[in-house]
């Protein structure tokens, strides 16, 4: 089983993509050395596979980065499945993860985050915490998405280091996280960990 991320940047050419274009990269790169397991396409759009159970942070590392640029926001679809074809480029490869991923992408309508797996029961659980989850991190401002980014990313790190290597207060970032419901959002990527090590493991 794996996971596969769609996505695509809303608003990009408000941006120069020089922003945030590379920041992605870079953090494509860490989460794999593989090359293969990634894209950019067409400017804006781009295809990660992950492990299934960092799917969901990844997701919203990819949101909390992206939105540490003004004026744009990032949708994406996360698809499960298996992985029946492995191709030259991410996006020739195949496969129900693939599928899943992919068919949820062209159903995203009104919130920016969805999920579709083989299991009916798994995606009626999780897409309510997800339309929640699109809800709050679609109205975060970049100075909250930053820090969550930074938190999420290291997690090892205390606030009060976080707020050294960002330079800023430590109350600014306390309260920037309580802005954007980052305990929250840890509870539910948790949460996601643990039912897709229950459902698939």
């Amino acid at each position: 089983m794996i996971a596969v991320i769609t996505g695509d940047v809303i608003n990009s050419r408000k941006v120069n993509a020089e922003i945030w274009l590379p920041r992605l990269k870079e953090y494509f790169s860490k989460i794999t050395l593989d090359t293969d397991k990634w894209e950019i396409y067409r400017g804006d759009s781009f295809q990660i596979e992950v492990e299934i159970e960092k799917a969901l942070e990844i997701a919203i590392c990819i949101k909390a980065l992206i939105k540490s640029s003004n004026q744009i926001d990032v949708r994406m679809a996360i698809g499960l499945g298996e992985k029946n074809f492995k191709g030259k480029k991410i996006t020739e490869s195949n496969g129900t993860a693939y599928i899943n991923s992919g068919v949820s992408f062209e159903r995203i309508k009104n919130n920016t985050l969805i999920l579709r797996s083989p299991s009916n029961d798994f995606d009626a659980y999780f897409n309510p915490i997800l339309k929640l989850l699109s809800f709050v991190s679609d109205n975060w401002k970049p100075v909250t998405s930053e820090t969550i980014f930074y938190m999420l990313t290291h997690r090892e790190l205390l606030q009060k280091e976080i707020a050294e290597q960002l330079s800023k207060d430590k109350t600014t970032v306390n309260k920037a996280l309580k802005r954007g419901g980052y305990d929250e959002i840890v509870e539910i990527i948790d949460l996601y960990a643990k039912k897709t090590q229950q459902w698939w493991s």
